[in-house]
């Protein structure tokens, strides 16, 4: 045993954050702590680690435990022979991806019997990621992490904590089994919801037969004369009762019947664009000997690429590979650059500055939607905004809701060639999949940044690596494991 805690309660003012019966982490443990934005997942990681103190309940440490924050924020170096290996230099100004790295560094030289990791992949890029991979399959200790990237999860992971509503429930296996049991509990709770609703059908009209027939036994027989009546009234009245009572008996019946909850799902839409809005032209867009440089740097070196219409592709490369360089080249419509007149353009920025901060999340995606209102509550829904959310103005949002807030305005667009850089940025793995799900039904052109390899593999026709200054093209390689998102 590596660490026990019991009855966890934390709050923050009149919302439970956590409220937590038992935990256990045992050696050889790799779990991934997977919950929806803003569920409190590094809330849950903090106290366990004490970072945090809780309101209720112990958390007993049998090791030491190092962590990798979210921030990168680390006190400890990296031993030497890992500075080389996450290529790592000494350096007064580090980036995003340098501080991510040197945290994940110095946890991993402490061999701790106890690691927790708080989005390890924050601003790394895939080399990176991949990396990280390697070094956790290797790694001696046990594992918590906290993780949106799908792969990594179903890599590394020998179960599951999925922390909902307060409360966490394990899972054993990895992020496909965890899904693939998410959907068997699914289907089983719509069986049940159907098998109720049949019997609470069966029931009432049972009730109204019976209904119907008391009051018929409270009128005459036709062809009877009143005398006759008289004399059968009596009978009739004790039989009357009598099917009262059965009705009453079935009523009861109907009132004690276990209720069954049909099972939450997002509503479905349709992304597909009218064949006048599709590109009929070969490219939707075009570069032609593109160089760009800051100072003595090359980033792109003489790049050309074709956007082929009705294709999806992505644009990989490590970090300062140049890959949003490229986007913002065919976004200014730079003179190497082409894009078919036809194309109507939609593009998702990661500065979200497509966004009214004063106006509502709702106003913001419904302002020159194509699509009617409904449309675009239900792709918000999808993109698991609630109700309420719907109707916050953007200032008051967390980043993942403005993410969520951008894309959908992207999404009801009515564009036939969408440009999206880095999309998943800040996304919790339900959202991740519900955008792509929304994009399976999408019959435009799309060309996307990402580091995501399951998104890209779920989603993507082409992927176009950039290295070096220079572009490789590739066909995605498909897998097998998507999941319904319905969870």
């Amino acid at each position: 045993m590596l660490l026990n805690a019991l009855n966890i309660k934390k709050e923050y003012g009149i919302q439970t954050v956590l409220d937590i019966e038992k935990l256990e982490i045992r050696d050889g443990d790799r779990i991934g702590l997977i919950g929806r934005n803003g569920a409190g997942k590094s809330t849950l990681l903090g106290v366990l680690s004490g970072r945090i103190a809780c309101d209720e309940g112990v958390v007993k440490r049998y090791c030491p435990i190092a962590e990798i924050l979210q921030t990168g924020e680390t006190e400890d170096e990296p031993e030497a022979r890992l500075l080389s290996q996450l290529k790592l230099r000494d350096s007064a100004v580090k980036s995003g991806g340098e501080k991510t790295r040197r945290a994940i560094g110095a946890a991993f030289s402490s061999r701790a019997p106890l690691l927790f990791a708080d989005e390890p992949t924050t601003n790394l890029d895939m080399e990176g990621v991949e990396l990280l991979e390697k070094m956790m399959k290797g790694y001696r200790g046990a594992i918590l992490m906290i993780s949106h990237d799908r792969t990594l999860l179903d890599q590394v992971c020998n179960q599951i904590w999925e922390l909902d509503r307060a409360a966490v429930r394990v899972f054993d296996g990895n992020y496909s089994d965890w899904a693939s049991q998410k959907e068997r509990e699914r289907g089983f709770q719509e069986f049940e919801y159907q098998q109720y609703q049949k019997e609470k059908r069966r029931m009432e009209r049972a009730a109204d037969a019976l209904q119907r027939k008391s009051r018929k036994m409270a009128k005459p027989p036709k062809r009877m004369g009143s005398s006759e009546w008289m004399l059968y009234k009596g009978v009739a009245a004790f039989q009357q009762g009598h099917v009262q009572s059965n009705k009453s008996s079935v009523m009861s019946r109907l009132e004690h019947l276990d209720k069954k909850d049909r099972p939450d799902e997002p509503p479905q839409v349709s992304m597909r664009l009218p064949d006048a809005g599709r590109i009929r032209a070969k490219n939707a867009a075009a570069i032609r000997h593109l160089t760009v440089s800051y100072g003595n740097r090359t980033v792109l070196d003489d790049v050309s690429l074709e956007i082929e219409a009705g294709k999806r592709t992505f644009i990989t490369g490590n970090n300062g590979a140049g890959k949003s360089t490229l986007i913002k080249a065919l976004m200014d419509r730079a003179p190497e650059t082409f894009i078919a007149s036809e194309a109507r353009v939609a593009y998702f920025s990661q500065d979200l500055d497509t966004l009214d901060p004063e106006k509502t999340v709702l106003e913001n995606v419904a302002e020159d939607a194509a699509y009617p209102q409904h449309i675009c509550r239900a792709v918000l829904v999808n993109l698991y905004m609630t109700k309420d959310d719907m109707f916050k103005p953007v200032s008051v949002l967390s980043g993942g809701e403005k993410v969520k807030t951008a894309l959908a305005k992207v999404l009801v667009s009515g564009c036939s060639f969408m440009i999206l850089d880095e999309p998943t940025n800040h996304m919790d793995v339900y959202t991740m999949e519900g955008l792509e799900h929304l994009l399976e039904s999408y019959d435009g052109t799309l060309l996307a940044v990402s580091h995501d390899r399951t998104f890209i593999s779920h989603t993507g026709d082409v992927v176009c690596q950039l290295e070096k200054g220079n572009i490789q093209k590739s066909t995605a390689q498909k897998t097998d494991t998507q999941h319904s998102g319905k969870y």
